[in-house]
């Protein structure tokens, strides 16, 4: 699923939120909130991984995509658990 696609159903999920009850609709924000907020520092940390594993690349290509599938595996398993 791409990243725009999450958005759009975010988006879609907040102005069904806007036509529901006061209390139904806060507390459904705040849970589109903290998926939006976790989503954004899951991007963030796998960037800075890659860019990270990016100074390994001068070194050795073999190295390089050995760390990148490390810190992939250890990302994924911090966001979605054991596959």
């Amino acid at each position: 699923m791409s990243e725009s696609k999450i958005y759009q159903l975010i988006n879609q999920k907040r102005t069904f939120l806007r036509q529901a009850t006061k209390d139904y609709a806060s507390g459904g924000n705040d849970m589109l909130d903290d998926i939006d907020s976790a989503l954004q520092e899951a991007k963030a940390e796998l960037s800075h991984n890659l860019e990270l594993a990016n100074c390994l690349r001068e070194e050795s290509d073999t190295s390089y995509q050995r760390e990148c599938l490390a810190m992939y595996n250890s990302w994924y398993e911090k966001w979605f658990g054991k596959p």
